[in-house]
């Protein structure tokens, strides 16, 4: 349906996922930090500790989506008029646990130690990632969204907005209208919280590890940061690697 596509599209704008990331409004809180951590026996010991929390992690909008395509097939299987108490439940109880969702989403921060890389908040977790799991790192610069594809964007919001008009209208079917009506607050706060929280998301640094787990479809970790705090991540990584 449209209408869901759409839902999925502004999803991944806000989280991150759009491999057009355009510049954010100035970041109120510092980028990198740099902690001397205390001499220890072999070559890593007097590296830096290195720690940003100008970052995303496109893993979660895996997880973010999963959860929204489940909980929206789930309301519109309830039929309107005849469940809207059902209806109008879940909605509620769907907002609360995606503002609770957004927040951990962006509750991220890398961390580079003579331990290893520390991630927090990918896939809605901790993880560390050993050195001597890591095989190589890559980086590239997001390339900004050209005037048309903006076009084409909007062009296509408008005419999604249109086809909902007509399916609640003359279909009578208010399941859509009502759910995307909902989750507008929601889209609103995640796009402003972003934008206070976040600067610069125009680059992505790939963590190639030798081994992957059973449930990971790659070896690759990703995440989207700003272009200096890459270059130092990459850099502080490379660093202790060479080290071990």
């Amino acid at each position: 349906m449209p209408a869901k596509a759409a839902a999925f599209e502004q999803i991944k704008k806000l989280m991150g996922w759009c491999p057009v990331c355009g510049k954010m409004a100035p970041q109120r809180r510092q980028l990198c930090s740099f902690v001397n951590t205390t001499p220890v026996s072999g070559k890593t010991g007097n590296l830096p500790e290195l720690r940003t929390s100008n970052v995303l992690f496109p893993a979660n909008t895996t997880l973010f989506l999963i959860y929204f395509m489940i909980s929206f097939r789930l309301l519109l299987s309830l039929k309107y008029p005849d469940e809207i108490l059902f209806f109008l439940t879940g909605i509620f109880l769907f907002n609360i646990s995606f503002y609770f969702l957004i927040l951990k989403t962006f509750d991220t921060a890398v961390l580079v130690n003579k331990l290893g890389v520390h991630l927090q908040a990918f896939r809605l977790k901790k993880l560390e990632i050993p050195y001597e799991e890591i095989e190589s790192i890559i980086l590239y610069r997001l390339e900004k969204r050209s005037k048309k594809a903006s076009l084409l964007l909007g062009i296509g919001g408008i005419a999604i907005c249109g086809f909902v008009a007509y399916i609640a209208v003359v279909k009578g079917d208010w399941n859509v209208p009502i759910l995307l009506i909902s989750l507008l607050p929601l889209i609103l706060f995640a796009e402003r919280k972003q934008k206070t929280q976040f600067r610069d998301l125009n680059t992505q640094l790939y963590i190639k590890t030798r081994n992957k787990k059973w449930y990971e479809w790659t070896h690759y970790y990703s995440l989207v940061t700003d272009e200096a705090s890459a270059a130092e991540l990459k850099s502080s990584i490379e660093r202790h690697c060479e080290g071990i």
